[in-house]
């Protein structure tokens, strides 16, 4: 380790910010400026290695390589550029949620887990569980005889639009060989 001169106001530390202050005079930059400045920085830090390597208490790392330094805390209180942002106001909403103790509603998502293919799915849509074209497993229903005769009830009242639809279609072509637009 090379020698430090002796200077006459020793240095001041804050090793938990890795600070080294040096109270000192810079001597005359008159000539060789930058060895001057090289040689008062390597002072200054060889200081500074030198006070933690001898009040900072030394570990052996879990990994058993490298060896770690533990830092006090810092004393020195470093400003901030902006001051501490305000924490902002609660909306009518939010202030009434918490009042009536109301939570935000979870998302499902829109990803299902398919166990044929062990991935995940989208539950419906473009490459969906079930996209079209593909037969479905359930395609084969039994169905009861009640069931049956609702369903043929139901289908005979569907037809109600499409005779609707065929009378419109009359009226048009009616009209068109008509000239009325």
């Amino acid at each position: 380790m090379a020698h430090i001169e002796p200077k006459p106001q020793p240095f001041t530390f804050d090793l938990g910010t890795l600070l080294c202050n040096d109270p000192n005079p810079l001597p005359s930059l008159a000539e060789n400026k930058e060895e001057t400045l090289r040689a008062v920085a390597r002072d200054t830090a060889q200081g500074l290695i030198n006070q933690l390597l001898t009040t900072c208490p030394i570990t052996k790392a879990s990994d058993d390589q490298s060896l770690q330094l533990t830092l006090p805390a810092p004393i020195t209180h470093l400003p901030r550029e902006k001051p501490v942002p305000k924490e902002k106001e609660k909306t009518k909403w939010q202030k009434f949620a918490d009042k009536k103790g109301i939570k935000p509603k979870r998302r499902d998502g829109k990803l299902e887990y398919d166990d044929a293919l062990k991935d995940w799915k989208p539950k419906y849509g473009y490459k969906g569980k079930n996209p079209e074209g593909k037969v479905p497993d359930d395609w084969l229903t039994i169905v009861d005889d009640k069931e049956e005769k609702k369903a043929k009830q139901i289908g005979s009242k569907g037809n109600v639009g499409k005779d609707i639809d065929r009378r419109n279609k009359k009226l048009m072509q009616k009209k068109k060989m008509m000239g009325v637009r």
